[in-house]
């Protein structure tokens, strides 16, 4: 995923907040099923949220920063990779900080819009 912004204050605030995000996950993961019917996204998490102004994700886009993925940025450029197929946190913080969002999958397309050679093969080594 590419997160292109207008400015460079713009991509900045955008890896901060993911970073923000990864800790935050980190230290709110849990193992046991919050998913339930009755059950709310804890306060703690809430209010940490708020303080970030990202009003609009959920206990499972926090979720996805505790998972294995990585965050670069260059100058307006943001790039996220990740092996989940679930990205919408991600997709959440960058268009919350105004990016134009490219996503595409690692294991068929270059960054540049060709197709991968060995994307035929099935392999899963396109994924950086």
């Amino acid at each position: 995923m590419i997160g292109r912004f207008q400015t460079v204050t713009g991509a900045q605030a955008a890896a901060e907040g993911m970073e923000a995000l990864r800790a935050l996950a980190e230290a709110a993961w849990s193992d046991d099923d919050w998913r339930s019917h009755d059950e709310r996204m804890p306060r703690e998490l809430v209010d940490e949220l708020v303080k970030l102004k990202l009003y609009d994700l959920g206990r499972s886009d926090v979720d996805l920063y505790a998972l294995d993925h990585s965050v670069t940025r260059e100058a307006e450029t943001v790039r996220v990779w990740t092996e989940e197929s679930d990205v919408q946190g991600f997709l959440k913080v960058l268009l919350h900080y105004g990016a134009k969002v490219e996503v595409f999958s690692r294991h068929a397309w270059n960054e540049n819009g060709s197709e991968r050679s060995d994307a035929s093969s099935g392999s899963d080594s396109g994924s950086d």
